[in-house]
């Protein structure tokens, strides 16, 4: 009786379809280390005339198919070893951009909370999030680098007061002469505890408050980065340690902030994703903040600007955070550096003149803001007359 071979032959047919589908993806199964590297062999940051601009390479040499499948991890060393574990290829499907996306996106799952890896992972993740054109990059890089700072328990936004300080320029220049002079790279043999500890407080000064460039947030958290992949020292590798994650701060800080004060059309997602990242780390104390940091600037109001940006999905979000706020919060407000003498709206102050300056009939923010207003002061009802919403305001301003 002879064996029919159809089941074998449906499953060889089947074979390749499986393969493809656990390849899916550019970045599946690769470390972080190696996810890494192929970013900084398709990503170049070029300087012309003291101005960064990201440039991706058409061809780069990356992982091979063999590496990145599923199905083939039993026997993938033994195809690396035969057949070699990268290739240079052409990077046509997906794009560059793309590679480099699908990469991003990868590398969260990646880094494990490591805090060396989270750090070089978040660097790349700036330059993208600082320099890109490209929205949805933009979009997965910031996400990216929110997840590196909640992996590394960053604390974000808890100090409010402290937005918009930078860091003092003499001050810096002395911190970087020391950090220069104690790196782990240029010590002697007789290089001793007082040296140590100098180039401890150096690294120290050097994030104790950020710098008002982002380029120059990253070239910070670039060097004290390196400076904790090489230092031996336990103690000073403890203090290096800790400024990496104040450096990282300061980048993700001023990454989001400057976000949410864009007012671009087009760049609407990238607000939002900033604003909800915003009041994730900073929780209900920085609904005050959003608005400081949103409101129009002096400038901006002279030029005809409205205070706030008039998108209204951004319009409505910032309802939604304000109306989830009661007691002193509703009514607290944050002034920023170079505003003092320019009016700040409190959550509450927000909705009450949102409700006041839309249309009755045709708006599609004072219901909501209405409701949000009603909330927050704990009404026993909602009352669409907006007379006690004048009322109210005559009374707190």
């Amino acid at each position: 009786m002879s064996v029919s071979r159809r089941p074998l032959r449906r499953c060889l047919l089947w074979l390749p379809c499986l393969v493809a589908a656990s390849s899916c993806s550019v970045a599946a199964n690769l470390s972080a280390p190696v996810m890494l590297t192929e970013l900084d062999r398709i990503v170049r940051i070029d300087v012309a005339g003291g101005v960064r601009s990201l440039r991706y390479q058409e061809s780069a040499v990356v992982s091979r198919w063999w590496i990145r499948s599923w199905c083939l991890q039993p026997v993938r060393p033994v195809f690396g070893l035969l057949f070699g574990r990268e290739s240079l290829l052409k990077l046509e499907n997906p794009s560059p951009r793309g590679h480099v996306r699908e990469l991003l996106r990868e590398l969260p799952d990646e880094t494990g909370g490591d805090l060396l890896l989270c750090a070089q992972t978040a660097v790349r993740q700036g330059w993208i999030a600082e320099l890109e054109a490209n929205s949805e990059s933009r979009l997965v890089a910031v996400d990216g680098l929110c997840a590196m700072a909640a992996q590394l328990d960053v604390a974000l936004f808890t100090e409010p007061a402290r937005i918009g300080r930078t860091a003092d320029g003499d001050r810096m220049t002395q911190a970087r002469a020391g950090f220069a002079a104690g790196a782990p790279a240029v010590r002697t043999a007789d290089f001793g505890s007082a040296g140590l500890l100098a180039y401890a407080e150096a690294v120290r000064a050097m994030v104790a408050d950020p710098l008002g460039d982002g380029a120059a947030r990253l070239i910070v958290l670039e060097e004290v980065t390196q400076a904790f992949a090489q230092e031996t020292e336990p103690e000073v590798r403890a203090v290096v340690g800790t400024a990496v994650q104040a450096a990282l701060r300061h980048v993700v800080e001023g990454v989001l902030l400057r976000l949410v004060q864009g007012r671009a059309p087009e760049d609407v997602d990238l607000r939002l994703c900033a604003m909800e990242q915003v009041r994730r780390f900073g929780g209900p104390g920085a609904v005050p903040l959003l608005l400081a940091v949103m409101a129009a600037t002096p400038a901006q109001i002279a030029r005809g600007e409205s205070r706030y940006d008039p998108d209204p999905l951004v319009q409505l979000r910032l309802i939604q955070y304000c109306g989830q706020l009661g007691g002193d919060l509703a009514t607290s407000t944050v002034t920023l550096p170079g505003r003092e003498g320019h009016p700040v709206l409190s959550p509450a102050h927000f909705l009450a003149t949102t409700i006041l300056n839309e249309q009755a009939y045709y708006s599609k923010l004072r219901t909501p803001a209405l409701v949000a207003l009603t909330w927050s002061l704990q009404r026993p009802r909602l009352d669409p007359d907006p007379t006690w919403v004048r009322e109210w305001l005559d009374g707190h301003r």
